[in-house]
């Protein structure tokens, strides 16, 4: 949270609140901001391509338009308690998936440790030669220190899991509130938290989210889509859980 709230900016003179975190929409050049009457701050495209049909927006819009982005992040309370139940059903599902996994590894790595421990026999019955003794177990060794990293995999995933997503989904509904609250410096860590390399055009920003807030706003104008879509069947009108994006769980 802490790098991405930095913005890696040249220095200024002026302590721009939204300097280096919009382009021009329509050539791609930086929005910069100036001084009119001594006063009033401006944002405008720098030019740098050739004339811009872009026009100049004072401070105050830009810092709106932008509070609309970070709000959209924000859910409805019904979905984010369906979310939150959603989240609360998968975080099931996956406890039980690292624990299969936990006792699959588990028992592999007994078993190498069984055959290490019989050749050791072998070896001091003069059964197998020592040689053959040091080669084997090397490699049974190296399969076990492989195996306890993917242990610790599924440990560390089976906590952090719940956790993470009731952290994430706080902090969006949270994001707002934060951002209408706080001075200039800090609006610019919050947008460039939820936002990044994001666009002003046609007098609008366009936003580009990063991950996984592009889900979430993705998701929340699709189920408010369906929400308000009248089933001719039941008489009623359909609500519809969000599909979080899927937590990819890496190969074993």
């Amino acid at each position: 949270m802490a790098h991405r709230g930095k913005v890696n900016v040249q220095k200024q003179k002026h302590n721009w609140a939204f300097h280096g975190l919009l382009s021009c929409g329509h050539c791609g050049c930086a929005m910069i901001a100036e001084i009119k009457k001594s006063k009033y701050i401006y944002y405008h495209c720098t030019g740098k391509r050739g004339k811009c049909p872009e026009k100049w927006v004072r401070e105050e819009e830009v810092a709106r338009q932008f509070g609309n982005v970070i709000g959209a992040v924000k859910l409805d309370e019904d979905i984010f308690g369906w979310i939150t139940a959603a989240l609360k059903d998968s975080h099931e599902d996956e406890r039980t998936y690292h624990a299969g996994q936990l006792k699959n590894l588990q028992g592999l790595y007994d078993k190498f440790q069984c055959r290490i421990e019989t050749m050791y026999e072998d070896k001091l019955d003069g059964r197998i030669d020592p040689s053959f003794y040091d080669r084997k177990s090397t490699d049974w060794k190296r399969e076990q220190d492989r195996i306890l990293r993917q242990l610790d995999h599924h440990q560390t995933a089976n906590r952090a899991y719940m956790d993470e997503g009731v952290k994430l989904l706080e902090l969006a509904q949270r994001a707002v509130i934060l951002y209408e609250k706080q001075p200039k410096e800090e609006k610019r860590r919050i947008i460039n938290f939820v936002c990044k390399n994001s666009q002003w055009k046609h007098g609008e920003i366009v936003p580009n989210y990063r991950q996984p807030f592009d889900i979430l706003v993705e998701n929340k104008i699709e189920c408010q889509l369906k929400t308000t879509t009248f089933s001719e069947e039941n008489g009623r009108f359909e609500k519809c859980l969000p599909l979080l994006g899927s937590n990819q769980r890496q190969s074993d």
